[in-house]
C-alpha cells in the first residue's frame, strides 16, 4: 500500500500545481481598482446581458431537444437506434466555431440558403442555433445514460397500480432522471455561457462575455480586465459544479435493460421525423463544409475548384496537422495514465487526501476553457514550458480531465475491492495487481478515456487560445484565422480534416470494442 500512497501524493501535487495554483495566480493578477470601472462599463453590462439571454434560450432548447431525442432512441421502437445515436453525436467531433462557420455558409451574408430566402442569421439568432447544435449532444448522451438506469420493472408496477402517464412520469421517470436532468442543464448552460467559438463566428456586433474577454486579452493585452471578466465566467460553472456534486442520484445500479415498448403509432411517427430532421440539419452543416471546400465563388458564380486546397497546402497545413496530432496523442496517452491513477487513488484508497484529490479532479468541470487558458498564461509565462507543446498538453489534460476521471472512477468502484487485500496478504506488489488484474477489468473504459482525450484535444480552441505560438499552433485555431480573413472555404477544409481524424479515432475504439464483445459471446457460447 506504501507505493500506492506515493501515487496518491504525486496526483495531489500534480492537481494542486496545475489546477489550484493557476487560479490563485489569476486572482492575484486582478487590479481591484479597475473592478468597479469594468463591471460598470457599458460594454461589460451589454456583454453580460447578451450572454445570459442567448445562454438561457439555448439551454432550454438544447435540454428539450436532447430529452426528446434520448426518449425516442431509448423508449420507442425506432429502427437502427445504435446508428442514429452515433449520428446525433457527430456535432461533438468538430470545434464549436465550426458550427458557427456552417451557419455562415448556409445563412450568413450571401449564404447558400439566405441568398434564396433573403434571410440573415448573424447576431443572437445565429448564436442560439449554433450553441444548440454543438451543446445538445452532450445532454443527449447524459439522458441516454440516465434511461439505462431506470428500473423498467417499475413501469409494469405503475400500470398495475393504475397510474396514468403523467403520474408514471412524475413517480418513476423523473425520479431516476432528476440527476441527469440537473447535470445536463448546468453542463449545457456552462458550455454555452463560456463558449466564444460560435459567438465569434456568427455574433457580429452582438458581443458576449467570452468574446469580450478574448478581445481584451488578445487584442488589447489587458490581463487584469480579462481576469475580471473570467471571474464572472467562473460563477455559473462553479454553481453548476456544486449543484451537480451535491445532487442525489436515485439510481441504484439495478435495472432491467429489457424495455417493453408501448405502441403509440402517432407519437412514434412524429418522434422519428424529429430525429431524422435533426440528423438532416447536422448533415446540412457538414455538407456546407464540403460545398465550400470544393466550390470557387459559391455565392456569385459557383464552379468546381481546388483552389482552397491549394491555398491550405501552400500554407504548410501538414505542420498544423502534425501539431494537433502530437498534442492530441500525447494528451490522450499521458492524460489517460494520470487520470486513471488519479481515479485509482480515490476509488480504491479511502483516506482524507483521496477525498481532496476527488474534489480537485472533478473541479475542472467548474473551470471554463478560456479561463483556464488565461490562468495558465498568467501563471507560466516566462517559464520553460510556456510556448511549448508541454503546456498545451497539460492544459488539455486538466481541461478535459473530469469526464474521463469519472469514467475510470465508476469503473474502478465496480471492481472487486478484495484484490488489494489479497495482494497484501500474499505480499504481492500492488502495481502487479493493477497491471495484471485491475487494468484488464477496465480496459474498455481506458479505451473510451483515450478516445475522449484525443477527440476533445483535436477540437479545443478556448483552452489553448492564449498558449500557442507559430511553432506549436494546433489545427483547430486555423479556423479562427481563416474565418476572420473570410477564407470560408479554407476554414471548411480544416473542419473536415478535424472531423476525419475524430471519426477514425471513434471508429477504432468502436471496432475494438465490437471485436472484444464478439469474442466474449463466443467464449460464453462455447
Amino acid at each position: 500500500m506504501k507505493k500506492i500512497s506515493k501515487v496518491n501524493v504525486f496526483v495531489f501535487i500534480f492537481l494542486l500545481f496545475f489546477v489550484f495554483y493557476p487560479l490563485v495566480q489569476m486572482l492575484l493578477q486582478v487590479d481591484w481598482a479597475d473592478f468597479n470601472e469594468i463591471i460598470n462599463s457599458l460594454a461589460f453590462k451589454e456583454a453580460l446581458n447578451n450572454s445570459l439571454i442567448v445562454t438561457s434560450i439555448s439551454t432550454l432548447i438544447s435540454i428539450i431537444l436532447a430529452y426528446i431525442l434520448a426518449f425516442t432512441i431509448n423508449r420507442t421502437p425506432i429502427k437502427h437506434r445504435a446508428a442514429l445515436q452515433v449520428l446525433i453525436t457527430i456535432p461533438m467531433l468538430i470545434p464549436s466555431i465550426s458550427h458557427g462557420l456552417g451557419l455562415i455558409n448556409l445563412f450568413g451574408n450571401n449564404g447558400i440558403i439566405s441568398k434564396m430566402f433573403d434571410f440573415n442569421i448573424i447576431g443572437p439568432i445565429g448564436i442560439i442555433i449554433g450553441s444548440v447544435l454543438y451543446s445538445f449532444p452532450v445532454a443527449f448522451l447524459m439522458f441516454c445514460d440516465g434511461f439505462n438506469y431506470v428500473d423498467n420493472n417499475l413501469y409494469n408496477t405503475a400500470k398495475v397500480l393504475g397510474l396514468n402517464k403523467w403520474q408514471t412520469f412524475k413517480k418513476v421517470t423523473l425520479c431516476y432522471m432528476k440527476k441527469p436532468l440537473i447535470s445536463a442543464t448546468f453542463a449545457v448552460f456552462t458550455m454555452v455561457f463560456t463558449d466564444y467559438g460560435v459567438p465569434l463566428a456568427v455574433g457580429g456586433k452582438f458581443l458576449t462575455l467570452p468574446v469580450y474577454l478574448y478581445k481584451e486579452v488578445i487584442g488589447l493585452l489587458n490581463f487584469s480586465s480579462g481576469t475580471i471578466i473570467g471571474l464572472f465566467l467562473l460563477i455559473p460553472a462553479f454553481i453548476s459544479f456544486m449543484f451537480d456534486y451535491l445532487s442525489k442520484d436515485f439510481s441504484n445500479g439495478n435495472y432491467n435493460k429489457e424495455f417493453n415498448f408501448e405502441n403509440n403509432k402517432k407519437r412514434d411517427i412524429i418522434l422519428t421525423i424529429v430525429v431524422y430532421l435533426i440528423i438532416g440539419i447536422i448533415f446540412l452543416i457538414i455538407g456546407s463544409f464540403i460545398y465550400f471546400a470544393f466550390i470557387d465563388n459559391p455565392r456569385l458564380n459557383p464552379v468546381f475548384s481546388l483552389k482552397h486546397f491549394e491555398y491550405v497546402l501552400n500554407n504548410n497545413i501538414l505542420k498544423f496537422i502534425i501539431n494537433s496530432l502530437l498534442i492530441s496523442i500525447f494528451t490522450a496517452i499521458i492524460g489517460t495514465i494520470i487520470t486513471y491513477f488519479t481515479a485509482y487513488s480515490t476509488a480504491r484508497i479511502n483516506n482524507k487526501i483521496s477525498k481532496i484529490i476527488h474534489l480537485l479532479a472533478i473541479s475542472s468541470l467548474a473551470i471554463p476553457g478560456i479561463v483556464l487558458g488565461l490562468s495558465y498564461t498568467i501563471s507560466f509565462s516566462g517559464t520553460f514550458i510556456y510556448n511549448t507543446f508541454i503546456i498545451l498538453i497539460i492544459v488539455n489534460i486538466i481541461h478535459f480531465m473530469a469526464s474521463p476521471y469519472l469514467m475510470a472512477y465508476n469503473a474502478l468502484k465496480k471492481v472487486d475491492p478484495n484484490y488489494e487485500v489479497v495482494a497484501k496478504t500474499y505480499n504481492i506488489n500492488s502495481f502487479k495487481i493493477i497491471k495484471d488484474v485491475i487494468i484488464p477489468c477496465t480496459k474498455k473504459t481506458i479505451r473510451e478515456m483515450i478516445c475522449y482525450f484525443f477527440v476533445n484535444s483535436m477540437i479545443t480552441i478556448s483552452a489553448v487560445a492564449f498558449l500557442f505560438n507559430t511553432r506549436t499552433m494546433p489545427l483547430s485555431l486555423l479556423i479562427n484565422t481563416y474565418e476572420g480573413n473570410m477564407l470560408l472555404g479554407e476554414a471548411a477544409i480544416i473542419s473536415i480534416i478535424i472531423l476525419f481524424f475524430n471519426i477514425i479515432a471513434k471508429s477504432v475504439v468502436y471496432l475494438i470494442n465490437r471485436k472484444e464483445n464478439r469474442s466474449s459471446k463466443n467464449a460464453i457460447n462455447n
